[in-house]
């Protein structure tokens, strides 16, 4: 909850989507990145924050840096500009395209550095810290830090990245339970059709995008397919992808019916193309 003299924070949200204003710190020590962590994701991203309503992106970056670590630091210079288009998974921007714009600065480093982190992310979970390599098998972000942070340039350089997945977009499907396979917690649900995830896009609950993949009426192990509808529930907090052959188009009454084994016990709409 914010005081009488808290600003807000430079995030606006409409029917389109939602806007942010971000500023990240670049954090180096030994050639490796300080990141940041928390329970309630499995990826790792940048000290850092939203800026502020009267903040500059050097004020939120120091700012951000004090509350995250403990430690206030100077900045060196403006290493990166990032465009960035994403689908969001926090509650203010959960199942919406955001558009943010982040400035990244290069901090200068104490020797002593000794981080202090007790801070939480905008869901409330608790955030860790940790240095970590740019080979770092884990997911990133922003992801463009893995190969520019190899040479530190003065000059400042802008990335322009679109991570969004749009309806009628091609969607590659790894699939866990295949067509004719039970439910590993209810034996009693036979899938009729092939259910699977997308693999390196989040659903709400933190895990792989879950996919229905209709118009093949056989076991698979991997789809690529066409996406033509979202499945939004409005009691749960992630949504359903559908995916099909390409040569192939389902109505949004087909679909409802093709996936009432599972959908039935919420309360859903449906956004197909």
């Amino acid at each position: 909850m914010k005081t009488g003299t808290e600003k807000a924070d430079m995030c606006i949200s409409n029917d389109d989507g939602v806007i942010n204003i971000r500023a990240g710190a670049i954090i180096m020590k030994d050639g490796k990145l300080l990141m940041v962590s928390n329970e309630g994701h499995d990826y790792l991203y940048t000290v850092g924050g939203r800026l502020k309503f009267s903040e500059t992106a050097e004020e939120a970056v120091k700012r951000e840096v004090f509350e995250e670590t403990g430690i206030h630091m100077e900045i060196d210079h403006l290493g990166f500009i990032h465009e960035n288009y994403f689908r969001g998974d926090m509650p203010y921007s959960y199942g919406k395209d955001v558009y943010e714009i982040g400035y990244y600065f290069y901090m200068r480093v104490p020797d002593d550095f000794e981080p202090d982190c007790r801070s939480l992310s905008s869901d409330n979970c608790s955030e860790n810290l940790e240095f970590v390599s740019c080979d770092d098998s884990r997911i990133m972000f922003p992801a463009f830090l893995r190969t520019e942070l190899s040479e530190c340039s003065e000059q400042v350089r802008f990335i322009s990245t679109d991570d969004r997945i749009r309806l009628g977009d091609r969607i590659h499907v790894t699939i866990d339970r295949p067509y004719g396979s039970s439910h590993p917690n209810h034996p009693e649900m036979i899938y009729p059709c092939n259910y699977g995830y997308a693999e390196g896009v989040y659903g709400g609950d933190g895990e792989w995008q879950d996919v229905y993949v209709l118009g093949v009426d056989e076991p698979l192990r991997e789809f690529d397919g066409r996406l033509i509808a979202v499945i939004h529930r409005f009691d749960d907090n992630e949504d359903k992808w559908v995916v099909c052959p390409d040569h192939m188009s389902f109505t949004e009454e087909e679909i409802k019916k093709a996936v009432a084994f599972q959908e039935q016990y919420f309360k859903t709409e449906i956004r197909s193309i």
